[in-house]
């Protein structure tokens, strides 16, 4: 119970019947039939008496019993759930915050409902660092999927329910909660096709994570649609005409990007919210003739995209044709975009089943949750044993896959992650197979393991009793069913023993304390690049073995440190050596902000290259290193989702040395141009660590890496940039050049 506190209550019985009159009420019609009224009023009766006298920390005195009946109508209305899902969804605190057990909802409400809330009951009997319990809450949340996935559904419904009430919560617990969102629940959410709450995930933690920037896209935005409207309108009147010479009876839909997507699609391709919130998605959506077969199906979809665009011009390249290959959470629809008045309109042609699909992931006529199949076929190679930490990030990744269609030898269709290989293959096709591949046979060439499939190839998978999986073979695998192989064959075969590991990174620790160096996340990298070698257990062992000599590390450490000068804010040696003040002692309070000063020892993350004025958050690791993160990097994402209260907010001293910042610059070439961007660097005092330039008839793209003191300094520079004649784009670019 994250929201709530025990305050002693007044007699409330007829809060009680009022509560579930307004209830029930709003439950849809199948929930009115008397066997399931009276299970969802035996839930209710049992929930509020279990959560009398609570209320939750809204601001004002709420009784908590509003929560999981808000739950349960989110479960039945917007997921579209069944009795036992409400029913859990009720009952879904009372184990976590109550003195009550399984065994008690077992025996009340049998045992599939009992299995359910424990799947929704937080695990807290973890407390040290490395398996903490908000990561190992949500490993158990997702290996419970391909078992019961309603489990998941309940976890999403009540989260976008705390999202709704989260105004007055601490800003520390909005950041924890916000972060969850966008790194866990979000992936799920749009895996499983629920496209209308993953897009109010997003919304409500963006408002919460940047609130500046959200009020500015919402304003944008706003001003950009209402500018639109007539455009819109007339667009849409004139598709109708055109429509209506199909013969299929259609209705239109405006389909807008949520702000998140917005922000997101601004930061990556630098265009304004006018260019990405201005290609609205006009929905075309149709219902087949009763009884019409797939196939005519597929033909209604092209005859009415082959209507539009014989009336408006089509954008090149624009088609994609999920009909044919649906996304993986069951979206079929064409989508393209048109030229109407000097705009470019995206329309999406969809069948009413589908834009139902489109938005919650399932629909009336065809209750199938493509999504959900998909993911729990995907889950269920997840190893149970595999570190928390390791397994959401493994799944973070299968989120992001887009896929491809192969072909057996017979004609079966197998889909696969998009950079698959013969190996991922053959993995798809058994488990032996996989471990014997030597190779494949792909329109009549031999290829190798590794050999990178491509949709529609058809594939003979080739294989020999005497080959056997290695470690390199995981550098070959995109698929999480080939990783899960690969992994269980490693285990079963280990004839290391994992105490040379422990001793190892020991040794490690213990040489870079003794010679004052802070790690910096590019070392280790550059250490196994250097050795050669494919993980860091192999290089902890060879530590341990003595294969690595302690003498030679330190040497190349050193010498590889001089290579990384200038990846951070200072390097590892000056912030240790600074012996005329001690270092300051950090502790993270997820609650209070965290002032970065001069004196203290900290890692700038080369992941998304903070500097100070950026919205940035800092995590203390359990090695005691402080690294920070720009707040939109993906692994601050990670850290607050995961470990949230070793995590916290920065803010920034005023007298912080010079941090290093790259910017990358496009235009057209010209003599004196690399002279003019030189003074505008010596005119504000700036230091040019780097700079790469590239020319290609008349057009010069590069990146500069400079030395500012802040994120104001570095605006003044590239709108300074922006003036000189010839230069068309400045940007800040979160890669750094790394000289050597």
């Amino acid at each position: 119970m994250d929201d709530a506190t025990v305050i002693k209550a007044p007699a409330v019985d007829s809060y009680r019947e009022e509560l579930f009159d307004s209830f029930f009420k709003a439950l849809p019609e199948n929930f009115k039939p008397c066997d399931i009224a009276s299970q969802v009023r035996a839930a209710y009766d049992f929930a509020y008496s279990a959560h009398y006298g609570v209320f939750r920390r809204c601001g004002e005195k709420i009784p908590y019993i509003t929560h999981p009946v808000a739950v349960a109508l989110i479960v039945a209305n917007e997921i579209g759930l069944g009795v036992s899902s409400v029913v859990a969804a009720l009952l879904h605190d009372v184990v976590e915050d109550c003195d009550y057990t399984h065994d008690d909802i077992q025996q009340l409400f049998g045992e599939s409902i009992a299995n359910i809330v424990d799947g929704l009951t937080k695990i807290t009997n973890v407390y040290d660092a490395k398996h903490n319990a908000q990561s190992e809450t949500f490993k158990k949340m997702l290996l419970s999927i391909p078992q019961d996935s309603r489990v998941s559904f309940i976890k999403i419904a009540d989260r976008l329910h705390n999202m709704r009430t989260m105004d007055e919560m601490p800003d520390g617990t909005r950041q924890i909660k916000a972060g969850e969102n966008l790194y866990v629940y979000v992936p799920i959410a749009e895996q499983l096709g629920l496209y209308d709450i993953k897009n109010e995930l997003e919304d409500t933690s963006f408002k919460y994570t940047h609130p500046l920037q959200y009020q500015q896209v919402v304003k944008d935005v706003t001003e950009v649609l209402n500018g639109r409207t007539d455009i819109l309108a007339s667009f849409k009147l004139n598709l109708l005409k055109v429509l209506l010479r199909t013969g299929i009876t259609t209705r239109l839909a405006v389909v807008n990007k949520s702000y998140f997507q917005i922000w997101s699609s601004m930061r990556e391709t630098g265009n304004t919210v006018d260019q990405v919130a201005g290609a609205e998605t006009v929905r075309v959506i149709f219902d087949p003739p009763a009884g019409a077969d797939e196939q005519s199906i597929v033909t209604a979809h092209y005859n009415i995209y082959a209507t539009i665009i014989s009336n408006f011009p089509e954008r090149s390249d624009s088609k994609r044709d999920y009909v044919i290959n649906p996304k993986k959470n069951g979206f079929k629809a064409l989508v393209f975009q048109v030229m109407f008045k000097g705009h470019w309109i995206e329309v999406q042609v969809i069948t009413s089943d589908n834009d139902q699909v489109a938005h919650r992931g399932y629909s009336s006529s065809s209750p199938t949750r493509t999504g959900l199949d998909k993911l729990k076929n995907n889950l269920k190679d997840f190893d149970k044993d595999q570190d928390a930490v390791a397994l959401l990030n493994r799944f973070r990744s299968l989120s992001l896959l887009s896929t491809i269609f192969v072909f057996t030898p017979k004609g079966s269709i197998v889909e696969l992650p998009t950079g698959a290989t013969v190996l991922d293959f053959a993995y798809a096709i058994h488990t032996r197979l996989g471990n014997h591949c030597l190779g494949a046979h792909i329109d009549q060439k031999i290829v190798p393991i590794n050999h990178v499939l491509k949709t529609t190839e058809q594939v003979t998978v080739l294989t020999s009793p005497s080959v056997k999986p290695s470690q390199d073979w995981l550098n070959f695998v995109k698929s999480e069913r080939a990783k899960s192989c690969l992994d269980k064959y490693f285990k079963r075969n280990a004839k290391a023993d994992r105490s040379d590991v422990i001793k190892g990174k020991q040794d490690f620790n213990k040489l870079l304390r003794d010679n004052r160096i802070i790690p910096n996340l590019l070392l280790i990298g550059r250490l196994l690049s250097y050795y050669k070698l494919p993980n860091n257990e192999e290089f902890y062992r060879m530590i341990a073995t003595n294969d690595i000599k302690i003498d030679d590390l330190l040497k190349n450490i050193r010498n590889i440190k001089q290579i990384l000068d200038g990846t951070t804010q200072r390097t590892s040696d000056e912030v240790l050596s600074n012996k005329r003040k001690p270092q300051s002692v950090v502790e993270i309070n997820y609650k209070k902000p965290l002032n970065i000063t001069k004196d203290m020892a900290y890692v700038l993350s080369p992941c998304c290259c903070p500097i100070a004025g950026d919205d940035a958050v800092c995590h203390l690791d359990e090695e005691g290193i402080l690294y920070i993160h720009r707040r939109d990097c993906v692994k601050a994402h990670q850290l607050i989702a995961i470990n949230g209260k070793q995590t916290t907010k920065v803010l920034w001293d005023e007298n912080l040395d010079n941090m290093m910042a790259s910017v990358n610059i496009q235009g057209t070439d010209r003599i004196g141009l690399i002279k003019d961007m030189a003074e505008v660097f010596e005119k504000n005092n700036v230091s040019v660590k780097q700079m790469l330039i590239t020319e290609n008839d008349g057009i010069f793209s590069g990146t500069v890496q400079i030395a500012v003191r802040n994120t104001q300094e570095l605006d003044t520079i590239i709108e300074s940039l922006r003036g000189v004649n010839g230069i068309v784009k400045v940007n800040r670019t979160f890669v750094r050049p790394i000289s050597g």
